[in-house]
């Protein structure tokens, strides 16, 4: 059952979401209603904002073609095939409309900077819709590791869909982690639909659940009841990882997630965005929840606060990441 329709803006509440943006086709492909719906355009997985020159990476899917030529958060794209950098059209023809985009046969030339040193990698992208490559991007992440005598699994849930097709999906691809001794679900960049299935799979007996109040609130679809369903739960050890661009359903998640005594949050503020989205031609617009309350808290603006704040700035000079490492040191220290 679904209990909050994604939404999830990192703009401001009056600012339209336009269809020179990767957040347009992102935000389309989670809200289209059907999967034929779910615009394809020509990308190479990453998510980015503008800089003084060019884009700077805020985030890098796994198994895509830029995570497979080495781009990283923080490095800042300059140029493609020696033209300024631009996250739709330098893959995509500028003048087409939204959904007409073709499959790109080329090899593109990509120029970036890192720590001050400007690199160059060929790169092909894949045509595809951003709900698809979050889907596969999940189960791309998906690994387990050892530190010392005890097993840590990792997951990078990028989307949250409600499709029971992909609840059964994320369910089994958990099972490889009933063995570890402990779990780093990693929510930075995540978007999507929060299900009470989502919830079930690590909190047992709907000690998840929380309160929601007005759910007649136009600007977003929100159950107030949480059933607990019989189910495979985790039951062991987590470390939630999340920051300014966790959004939507995937905050509520972090909320419910955070409920047991077991679970510790680490990472910056989220993004507070549970509202709702509005399509106009080639324009998205956001509209604010600003009269739910979860658990009798106003959440919209104000977001999930995590139990540890740990900084990661995108100037960082060194390749390392310090939430993780934290959240790995945590975990070490109750398992």
């Amino acid at each position: 059952m679904l209990l909050t329709q994604l939404a999830a803006a990192q703009n401001s509440e009056n600012t339209a979401i336009t269809a020179d943006t990767l957040e347009y086709y992102l935000v389309q492909a989670f809200q289209a209603p059907t999967a034929k719906d779910r615009m394809a355009l020509n990308h190479i997985g990453i998510e980015v904002q503008a800089a003084v020159e060019g884009f700077l990476v805020t985030a890098s899917l796994e198994g895509y073609p830029a995570h497979q030529a080495g781009i990283e958060r923080g490095d800042r794209i300059l140029r493609v095939d020696e033209n300024p950098f631009h996250p739709v059209f330098s893959f995509n023809a500028k003048g087409r409309e939204p959904g007409e985009f073709s499959p790109a046969t080329a090899v593109f030339l990509l120029e970036f900077e890192r720590r001050g040193e400007v690199e160059s990698v060929e790169i092909k992208p894949v045509f595809e819709n951003l709900y698809d490559s979050y889907r596969s991007a999940i189960l791309n992440s998906v690994q387990e590791f050892s530190v010392g005598n005890k097993t840590i699994g990792y997951i990078r849930i990028w989307g949250l869909s409600r499709s029971t097709s992909d609840l059964f999906t994320l369910e089994r691809t958990l099972r490889m982690f009933r063995d570890s001794d402990g779990m780093i679900i990693d929510l930075r960049n995540s978007y999507g639909f929060l299900s009470s299935k989502h919830l079930d799979l690590f909190v047992r007996n709907g000690r998840g659940k929380f309160e929601v109040s007005d759910a007649s609130n136009r600007h977003a679809a929100i159950e107030q009841i949480f059933p607990a369903r019989a189910t495979r739960t985790y039951t062991r050890p987590i470390v939630v990882l999340v920051n300014s661009q966790t959004r939507g359903g995937s905050e509520l998640f972090a909320h419910g997630l955070a409920k047991p005594e077991r679970t510790t949050t680490l990472g910056e503020n989220t993004a507070g965005r549970i509202g709702s989205y509005s399509f106009d031609r080639n324009t998205i617009r956001y509209s604010a929840a600003d009269q739910i309350l979860i658990d009798g808290r106003r959440f919209e603006s104000v977001g999930v606060a995590p139990t540890d704040s740990i900084a990661f700035p995108l100037s960082q000079s060194s390749r390392s990441d310090p939430q993780f490492e934290t959240a790995v040191d945590v975990l070490l220290g109750v398992i």
